[in-house]
């Protein structure tokens, strides 16, 4: 017999411990408190040291947490909501789970995970555990949804032993389907620092989590290459203009316009860039003739590219300050 449900927690990344988005009671006035956790969800798709997930759902109705008589060989399809936008995303799903039907601590060798402060002993608890996840990694959640039996809820059983499958959980459960199967191929099975690197955890390298040096290299030329065949397809010349601070990496002339082209690659399907300072500076905000290039699946047959100038970038992408520089600045006398 199929065994599905559905639990909504808060939004994270990589569910690493960091901090947790969502407007949820058990949230509130946890980002700026040292002695409160980040959220018991902050650590659901975390690997303990003997491989176990174990998974927070928040209390439904207050106390209670999904239960069944049958606890065993669960599909439990993980949704939360991006506070920065509307809709809900499935950020992951635990297989073959079991139901505890309680709040318990993690077990004895799991560890007080570390708190926002920096210091251990934070207690967290959980009520699902697996041996096999899988997890979507932030850039690929771009498809949101919207339902109304799930905005309010925490969670909701759609099959399995005991449950009233009524009109509205097949709706559900077969939308929930759809999107897992289109997901799956993004997916990250079992999620660790190798297979999926938190890039707040590696002040070294923030960009860790995007690949080796080498590989983004590989990714930008192919983007560039990718770009001057779009333009020259449309009768425009090239000049590269990448060896100089202008905001801009080449400049495509036809007959009295010119465009000045910022070119962006990732290898996957979903696009996502970084700006430096003076691509901000100088490009986007200031330059009229500026435009983005973003071209995805740069290392496949069949690269795709969409340009955007500076108010189409703004009503597609979310641009957030990624990594700061501390520069020192003496004391004058000092």
């Amino acid at each position: 017999m199929k065994k599905v449900l559905w639990v909504k927690f808060g939004w994270s990344d990589y569910y690493r411990g960091e901090p947790v988005d969502g407007n949820f009671s058990w949230l509130k006035g946890k980002k700026n408190s040292k002695t409160r956790g980040p959220g018991h969800e902050a650590f659901n798709f975390n690997p303990s040291p003997d491989g176990t997930f174990y998974c927070y759902v928040p209390p439904q109705n207050k106390k209670y947490t999904p239960s069944n008589n049958d606890p065993h060989g669960w599909t439990v399809i993980c949704l939360a909501k991006n506070p920065k936008h509307k809709g809900i995303h499935i950020v992951g799903w635990y297989e073959n789970a079991t139901l505890h039907g309680e709040w318990l601590a993690p077990p004895d060798g799991v560890m007080r995970q570390r708190g926002e402060s920096g210091s251990p002993g934070y207690d967290w608890s959980y009520c699902i555990s697996s041996k096999t996840v899988h997890i979507i990694p932030p850039e690929c959640r771009t498809r949101p949804f919207s339902d109304p039996t799930v905005r309010q809820g925490k969670y909701s059983f759609l099959a399995g032993p005991d449950v009233d499958t009524n009109d509205s959980k097949k709706r559900v459960l077969h939308l929930l389907e759809g999107r897992v199967k289109e997901l799956a191929p993004l997916a990250v099975k079992n999620p660790n620092e190798q297979n999926l690197p938190n890039p707040e955890l590696d002040a070294a390298d923030p960009l860790k989590g995007f690949g080796t040096a080498e590989h983004r290299k590989k990714v930008e030329k192919a983007a560039e290459r990718v770009a001057i065949a779009h333009y020259a397809k449309l009768g425009y010349t090239c000049e590269r203009v990448t060896h100089l601070p202008c905001g801009y990496d080449f400049a495509f002339t036809k007959g009295k316009l010119t465009l000045h082209v910022e070119v962006k690659g990732t290898a996957g399907a979903s696009p996502q860039f970084f700006l430096t300072r003076n691509e901000h500076r100088k490009g986007l905000q200031s330059n009229s003739s500026w435009r983005l290039a973003m071209v995805t699946s740069a290392l496949s047959a069949t690269p795709d590219i969409n340009v955007y100038d500076a108010a189409e970038l703004a009503k597609v992408f979310d641009l957030a300050p990624y990594v700061y520089i501390g520069t020192f600045v003496p004391v004058p006398g000092n």
